[in-house]
């Protein structure tokens, strides 16, 4: 389980008197909802005082600093409007208070002043909402929540809003961050940092149920419980889908397969690997259609799979193809926490990067990995994999050159200088790795567990 101690933050939800919401986008390169749709605020910072008060400055001081919207205490009111907590499966947490201020009067739009947002404008909840809808914006549960009450009008917005049941827990399961993408983070044995798989929920008419990885009792209950209400509203499950074979991925599979009485989608080869563990009822090729009927706005939903090898042989991404979409559901081809292992024999490092290549030749979209919150802007993080795999081989190769011939984990003081020595046997894997590519470009030679460099020229 994820130790990390929530740090205290504050928002502000202004509101002006045509409805409109101060409403920022947070800069995608930041690690904690980056490129999300949200309200201005942040961290309490020991200057913003004591006792409950320290909250209230803190929302202000953030409000002023991120928008340039300066509002004197003793002439508006700060409405409690919530209290969340981020979830344990989260590499960033924060402990947040939201306060509902309702301005006296009308203002002009507001630049972002402190560079950590693409912009912040007023906009009406509806609209926001609709763009949403539209899968032109990502939001997180908190923001859609409030979004989704101050559209309402109700006559007291902030007495609402912090009764949203649930909000004061750290297992707020609402996360929809792209519409019709639901994401459920589920604890699996895993490789650390990671400590949880996301299961992901996909469709509004039907639902593909996308690496339901937990073996734990009390997770795959949780599992149902989302599940449940979804069903009561219509939504027909259709299908457990598989990214890959590894155990992290695929542990509630066929319980859940029993549980809703539904099959398991794979790729072949993960059938073969997964043969006499769990049953596979079809059989996932590269750029197969998979249909799961209409979306809320009555728009086909489909997605699209493309067979990416290299970290597993039969591993699967799947593409939003909606009008307007952009989610990619990446599984362990990146992740947001920690990094991925190119395990030799099935994990080939050439065939991983190309496949890295091919997603970023691609539109560019939000990224759904397996591990961690989603990706906004995929084409940073695909290009941020590239260069460090290749700034890797190139240390490798240098550290073979130097010291070989040499076995993999003979190279690792200096190939994996930044690494820590606990985590030399995973590096060692992704160390042979690079050198098989080496090998099969013909700038290594292998002598048994040996590796030579060829001298260039």
């Amino acid at each position: 389980m994820n130790k990390v101690v929530p740090m205290e933050a504050a928002v502000v939800i202004a509101v002006a008197p045509d409805g409109s919401v101060l409403m920022t986008e947070r800069r995608r390169d930041l690690s904690f909802l980056g490129g999300f749709v949200g309200f201005p605020g942040g961290r309490v910072e020991p200057s913003d005082g004591q006792g409950e008060a320290r909250l209230q400055a803190a929302a202000l001081r953030e409000l002023e600093e991120e928008t340039g919207l300066k509002l004197d205490p003793r002439q508006v009111v700060l409405q409690n409007a919530g209290h969340w907590i981020t979830p344990a499966s989260a590499p960033v947490r924060y402990d947040t208070w939201f306060y509902y201020v309702a301005l006296p009067t009308a203002l002009p739009p507001t630049p972002p002043v402190d560079g950590e947002h693409a912009w912040v404008e007023w906009r009406r909840p509806e609209q926001v909402l609709e763009d949403y809808r539209e899968l032109r914006l990502v939001l997180s549960p908190p923001v859609k929540i409030a979004l989704e009450v101050l559209a309402e009008r109700p006559k007291d917005p902030a007495g609402v809003l912090s009764r949203v049941p649930g909000a004061r827990t750290e297992e707020h399961l609402d996360f929809e961050p792209i519409a019709g993408v639901r994401v459920l983070p589920l604890l699996t044995p895993t490789l650390p940092p990671a400590t949880h798989t996301n299961c992901y929920l996909i469709g509004d008419e039907r639902l593909l149920i996308v690496d339901p990885a937990t073996w734990d009792p009390d997770e795959r209950e949780k599992l149902l419980g989302y599940l449940e209400p979804l069903i009561e509203a219509g939504a027909r499950p259709e299908a457990v889908f598989l990214t890959h074979h590894h155990g992290d991925h695929y542990g509630a599979a066929d319980w859940l397969s029993g549980q809703l009485a539904i099959p398991i989608w794979a790729h072949a080869k993960t059938e073969a690997l997964l043969a006499g563990q769990l049953s596979v009822a079809r059989t996932i090729e590269d750029g197969e259609l998979l249909d799961l009927g209409r979306d809320r706005r009555g728009e086909p939903f489909l997605l699209q799979a493309l067979h990416t090898p290299g970290h597993a042989e039969g591993h699967l991404v799947l593409l939003d193809r909606r009008r307007g979409g952009s989610a990619m559901i990446v599984g362990d081809m990146v992740a947001s926490i920690g990094t991925i292992i190119i395990d030799p024999p099935e994990g080939d490092m050439a065939e991983y990067l190309r496949q890295l290549e091919r997603l970023r030749a691609m539109p560019e979209g939000v990224l759904f990995p397996a591990h961690g919150p989603p990706i906004v802007g995929g084409h940073d993080k695909f290009d941020h994999y590239l260069s460090h795999r290749r700034a890797r081989e190139a240390k490798v190769l240098a550290a073979l050159q130097h010291l070989g011939p040499a076995e993999a984990e003979a190279l690792l003081p200096e190939a994996y200088d930044d690494t820590p020595p606990a985590l030399y046997p995973l590096a060692a894997r992704s160390c042979l790795a690079h050198l098989l590519k080496l090998r099969a470009e013909g700038r290594a030679q292998q002598k048994g567990d040996l590796f030579l460099a060829v001298p260039s020229g």
